[in-house]
This record gives structure tokens, sequence and C-alpha cells, in this order.
């Protein structure tokens, strides 16, 4: 039973460790941006 819960420890702990090193290589910050080019918008010619 013990080394039931060391097991599962473990995994645990690897899978937090795992989804830190995935949030980190997809950084987002770069890549999202709320700025509207104003050049390549074309208003409508009717209504």
């Amino acid at each position: 039973m013990n080394a039931k819960k060391l097991v599962l420890a473990i995994a645990i702990f690897g899978g937090m460790l795992f989804t830190v090193q995935a949030t980190n290589i997809i950084d987002l910050d770069g890549q999202t941006t709320t700025e509207v080019d104003k050049r390549t918008l074309k208003p409508p010619t009717r209504g």
C-alpha cells in the first residue's frame, strides 16, 4: 500500500512538471495582439 501511494505521488508530481514545461514552451505573449492594422481595413462601398 505504501508503494502504491509513492507511485501515485510520483505520477502526480511528474504530471505537474510536464504541465509547467509545456506552458513555458507555448508562450502566447508574443503572438497575441489586440492592435488593428487600419491600412488593411477597407470601408464598404454600399452602406
